[in-house]
């Protein structure tokens, strides 16, 4: 028998009633929610640059990555936060990282992309209530140079993270 039951054992009803209840309600109280990213589009593909690419001193991605947010399981009010950061020092080719921007589909701001997360947006969640679930775009564009920017094969890799708070 272990000293848990032999103390519920020799206490009184009372007492093992209110442990009861105390350890049952516990794990209730403390429940945190858990909440899913799903992403759509992850692979991103610029079509060649062309003469007016160059001048304009850009070129857009023709579709974007979509992100839904998306609270499971618990009731609990809570923050999510959807970041974006590159996981590659450069581009390749000899172009920089920051040559490589991002802004969400409902702002008109790019933000060159860094290897330190970037909050993308952040919401407020209850499941199954208030943003739940909700959803963007992120949309990407590369700089561009004439003088800088031969012909060449480029690429890297970024991480959209979701983080959630609880207050």
């Amino acid at each position: 028998m272990s000293t848990l039951k032999r103390k519920l054992f020799s206490g009184s009803t009372s007492a093992a009633i209110s442990l009861s209840l105390a350890l049952l309600a516990s794990p209730l109280a403390a429940q945190n929610p858990v909440t899913s990213l799903t992403l759509s589009g992850q692979t991103i593909t610029f079509p060649a640059p062309t003469a007016a690419d160059y001048i304009n001193g850009f070129v857009n991605t023709a579709t974007g990555v979509t992100f839904t947010v998306n609270a499971t399981s618990g009731n609990q009010s809570h923050t999510t936060t959807v970041s974006i950061r590159a996981t590659s020092a450069n581009l390749g080719g000899g172009k920089i990282l920051a040559d490589l921007q991002w802004r969400r589909s409902d702002l008109v701001t790019w933000n060159s992309i860094t290897m330190v997360n970037a909050p993308v947006e952040a919401r407020v969640v209850v499941r199954n209530g208030a943003n739940d679930p909700w959803n963007n775009t992120i949309f990407f564009r590369m700089i561009l140079n004439w003088a800088t920017d031969p012909n060449a094969t480029r690429s890297a890799n970024y991480s959209i993270t979701l983080s959630q708070t609880v207050p």
